[in-house]
Order: structure tokens, then sequence, then C-alpha cells
């Protein structure tokens, strides 16, 4: 458990460093006086809502390895928070995108996909079904988090930059 534990410490800092990077580049935009699509502002929530959440369950299995010595229970109670949380945030998201019409861009719709795909993952392992709860899932688990966060991101950029060279 203490390999993991290690690696998730890691996830979390580097997912708080890059919300907290990607928040100030995204406040630098409106600092110069630039004004944000709806678009544009689904990104910027996407990133820092999601990394949040990312790093909140990063950290959840430290807590709870104070409770309980055995990583089976700790990986069981931090995967059914993340699947959860998870789920519970794709409803709103879902809900948001849905009320802009935002379009979907290919890293968008790479990043659904890996959700859609992490949800069921999430659940047989919550369940013990085909896969044991493990530290290992919620490990993968949040790289695709803080993956998914940069992709979003990296599409946030293209967005003003494909609007100064179309001219608007």
């Amino acid at each position: 458990m203490e390999t993991h534990l290690d690696t998730l410490t890691i996830l979390a800092e580097v997912t708080i460093a890059f919300v907290a990077f990607a928040a100030i580049i995204a406040t630098l935009r409106r600092t110069f006086g630039e004004q944000l699509s709806p678009f544009q502002r689904l990104l910027i929530h996407f990133f820092t809502e999601t990394g949040m959440l990312a790093v909140s369950i990063e950290l959840m299995p430290l807590v709870l390895a104070g409770f309980w010595q055995d990583e089976l229970s700790v990986a069981r109670y931090t995967i059914i928070f993340t699947l959860a949380a998870s789920f519970a945030y794709l409803i709103s998201y879902i809900r948001r995108r849905t009320k802009i019409k935002a379009p979907t861009t290919l890293p968008s719709l790479v990043v659904m996909i890996g959700y859609g795909v992490w949800l069921p993952v999430l659940a047989m392992a919550g369940a013990g079904i085909v896969l044991q709860p493990s530290l290992a899932i919620v490990v993968a688990y949040c790289y695709w988090a803080l993956l998914s966060g940069a992709i979003i991101f990296v599409t946030f950029l293209g967005s003003f930059v494909h609007d100064e060279d179309a001219g608007t």
C-alpha cells in the first residue's frame, strides 16, 4: 500500500500544480480584457473542477489509511467515493454542456469516451465484479483525470489561438 500512497501523493501535488497553472493562464486571458465564450468557460470549469475532484480522490486513501490498515478496505471506499463523485459531476457537466450547446471537438470526445470507460471499471472494481478493489485502479483513474484535464486545457488554449487567427 505504501507505494500506491506515495504515487497518489505525487499525483495530488502534480494535479494541484496543474490546476493552479491552468487557472492562472485562464485568468490572464480575462485580465487582458478578452471575453471568454461560453465554451471556453465550460472548458475552464472542466479542467479546474475535475482537477480538484481528482485531488480529493488522491488524498482520500491517505486519510482512510489512518482508519484501516488493509489496502482492500481503503481501496473499496475510495473507489465507491470516486464512482459516486465522478457520476455526480458527469451529470452536472452534461447539463451545462447541453445548456450552452457546446461543440464536441475530437479532444472532448476522447475525454468523454475515457470517462465512459472508467465509470463501469470503477463500478466493477467497487463491487468486486471481475476486478478486485485496489489502489492501483485509483492511481490509474487519477492519472487519467490529470491527462484528461491537460487535453481539455490544450483545447482551451487552442480555442483562443484559433479565435485570434480568425480575426475575431
